[in-house]
């Protein structure tokens, strides 16, 4: 496949040590191969020195694709800075990817501020970029800002992963942004009929993200307090961690429904889908999300779901699938989980829907057209 491949450049690959590192745009990179293109993964992973990793370059195959990972763990730095060492990563990287397969057709980057490191490149051997944007813009400092903005104009193309990321693309810096959604595992994510519940069982709510401030798990634990005050007999399940999983049980604790919540801490998408399975309801209710692949994940298992209108999610959930609710609001969600409660949800036709909308084969043919074409 010399100088004939899609080269992807993400922040990071997915691994047994850090399984959620750029695991969206691997997935993506798999369903283009599947679909009969020629794909090479590279992998710029610049975080903190707080995850470690060997430094350095490494190469292998992962699912039958060659990939290319440039580690470069570093401490306290400006993002001045952190952009020079991706610059420096990306370029070595790309002399080591050029060496095996030579040059790329074109090129799919994983965000603008890794594009922000290929466009040099790319100018320099009159080769197109693309860019699929999962993050909303951030202030990097005006020169930075700059040289961001400008990223995304010389893109052949960009795409953004929900309608509400492309409309504040298009105020941020004018771009048009076609509208492609992230990708379900429906290979561990599917419906699986489950036996009728007795009257008497328990409601079961289940939430999974990283434990941090923008997730509103705060929300969720009061909006949940709230709730259990109506008498119906339920639970609570929040997976994962982070930095705000003590605040979080020590809410729970304060609030005295630590019985009826039940923290796993880390998970795997495997662990997630099984859990998925004794589940009612999947919530959450970020304070922002340009997509929000767990809904979907949800919904894949023929789960419902209840959700903030905090972007991403009103792409996802209408009234067919789940229930919407304001940002910061418990009280709302409280009424929701009271709500949906009621609701009969047709939960094979919300799987079914599920995987028309967003399986691997509809999501890369809807990719392969952009940045083929």
């Amino acid at each position: 496949m010399k100088n004939d491949y899609i080269l992807e450049v993400s922040w990071g690959c997915p691994s047994k040590k850090w399984p959620t590192n750029g695991l969206f745009q691997f997935d993506q990179t798999k369903a283009l191969r599947e679909i009969g293109e020629n794909v090479v993964f590279l992998a710029l992973d610049v975080r903190s020195i707080k995850k470690w990793r060997k430094w350095g370059i490494s190469t292998f195959i992962k699912d039958g694709i060659p990939v290319f990972e440039y580690n470069f763990p570093y401490g306290p730095l400006s993002p001045k800075f952190k952009f020079k060492i991706q610059d420096y990563c990306f370029q070595k990287a790309i002399a080591s990817v050029e060496k095996s397969y030579g040059k790329p057709k074109c090129i799919h980057v994983h965000t603008c501020q890794q594009a922000m490191s290929v466009v040099d490149y790319c100018k320099q051997n009159s080769i197109s970029y693309f860019i699929t944007e999962h993050v909303w813009p951030i202030d990097l400092g005006r020169k930075l800002n700059g040289r961001m903005k400008a990223t995304y104009n010389s893109a052949t193309k960009v795409i953004a992963v929900s309608n509400a990321l492309s409309h504040v693309l298009k105020d941020y810096c004018g771009v048009e942004c076609a509208v492609v959604h992230n990708i379900v595992d429906l290979d561990n994510f599917k419906y699986l009929p489950q036996a009728i519940q007795q009257e008497d069982e328990e409601y079961r709510f289940i939430s999974a993200a990283q434990i941090e401030h923008r997730k509103g798990m705060d929300i969720l634990i009061q909006g949940f307090a709230e709730f259990l005050s109506t008498g119906i007999k339920s639970h609570l399940t929040i997976m994962g961690d982070g930095s705000q999983l003590a605040n979080l049980k020590q809410l729970a604790k304060e609030l005295k429904i630590q019985e009826y919540v039940t923290f796993t801490g880390k998970y795997e998408r495997k662990q997630f889908a099984e859990e998925l399975h004794k589940s009612d309801c999947f919530v959450l209710v970020s304070r922002d999300e340009t997509f929000g692949i767990v809904y979907v994940e949800a919904m894949a298992c023929g789960v419902p779901a209840i959700a903030s209108m905090c972007g991403g999610p009103s792409d996802i959930i209408d009234d067919s699938n789940g229930l919407l609710v304001p940002m910061e609001d418990s009280h709302a969600l409280s009424k929701a989980m009271k709500k949906i409660v009621d609701i009969k949800y047709d939960k094979e036709k919300i799987a079914k829907d599920c995987r028309e909308k967003y399986n691997s084969e509809k999501i890369a043919q809807d990719i392969k057209e952009i940045i083929c074409n």
